[in-house]
């Protein structure tokens, strides 16, 4: 859906986002907030899936029980913990064995933050 932005200076029409975290709606143009949008109209873009998605995702995450979100995983023990909460996750042996790979590899890799 297209939204007219509130934010002076930018007043652009453009396909706004929900961010649920915080409830607002977002312009994609300049990235502030829009001003006086309904609980209907956030219900709607929620509904058709017009959402602010994370676009710093890692590799080898999956949903904690715990946190209820998902989460980066260590390895401690030859078991998989939750980098957040530091509680055990089960995951199956091919996703645990790309998972020690992935973090062997990045340990030795020097390029990799």
């Amino acid at each position: 859906m297209l939204l007219n932005c509130t934010t002076k200076g930018c007043m652009k029409s453009s396909e706004a986002k929900l961010d649920k975290t915080t409830g607002k709606v977002i312009c994609e143009e300049c990235g502030n907030p829009i001003e006086g949008i309904s609980k209907y109209m956030i219900k709607c873009l929620d509904s058709c899936g017009q959402i602010m998605r994370s676009n710093t995702k890692e590799p080898f995450q999956t949903l904690c029980k715990t946190c209820n979100k998902a989460q980066s995983l260590y390895i401690k023990d030859d078991k998989a913990y939750c980098k957040a909460c530091n509680s055990q996750v089960v995951v199956g042996a091919a996703f645990f064995i790309g998972l020690k790979l992935y973090l062997e590899g990045k340990a030795r890799d020097p390029y990799v933050g």
